[in-house]
């Protein structure tokens, strides 16, 4: 089990690294992917991000690949428990955290149909303070990870474009 934990952050990287195509268009879906991860939206995200990549002309690929690299089952309690916290700042005395984490165990219990169900019945209350915070993290993390991914895949199509090179001018002299 642990030796799994410590190998998914070379999973995510070998995912990202496979990636093909403008490095620009790599870097939005991939800020975009962590912008929706952020969001405290579990049951129904990926759901969310293929459609709005497609239409905000992002890479979808990149965004699913971001988005779940933020959140899945490891990062999920922690992350409603943030995003409360500062939905709860911004928005005092809405819902309290016993709340909030009944809800959460039934969503991680159940599977995606009745997760979706459980997350419907939180209520507007609960559902703007947890959207609150999670856009509050979401805007700067994504942001910041934006100009990361640029520079990485501008680096990665530049080591591409050197191996490539080379490739040819051994082709070149073999002839």
């Amino acid at each position: 089990m642990l030796r799994n934990i410590f190998r998914l952050p070379r999973y995510y990287f070998l995912q990202i690294r496979r990636l093909k195509g403008d490095p620009v268009y790599l870097a939005r879906g991939f800020a975009f992917g962590v912008f929706m991860g952020v969001l405290p939206l579990v049951p129904i995200q990926t759901l969310l991000i293929i459609p709005l990549s497609m239409t905000f002309r992002v890479s979808t690929l990149a965004a699913v690949i971001a988005g779940t690299m933020i959140s899945n089952p490891l990062t999920f309690m922690p992350q409603y428990y943030i995003t409360w916290k500062l939905g709860n700042a911004v928005l005092p005395g809405r819902i309290s955290w016993e709340h909030l984490e009944e809800v959460l165990l039934a969503i991680s219990n159940e599977g995606l149909v009745n997760g979706i169900a459980s997350f419907s019945h939180l209520g507007i209350k609960t559902i703007t303070v947890l959207l609150t915070g999670g856009v509050l993290i979401g805007i700067p993390a994504g942001l910041i990870s934006y100009f990361f991914a640029l520079k990485f895949f501008r680096t990665l199509r530049a080591h591409r474009l050197r191996k490539q090179k080379l490739n040819n001018n051994k082709k070149i002299r073999q002839t």
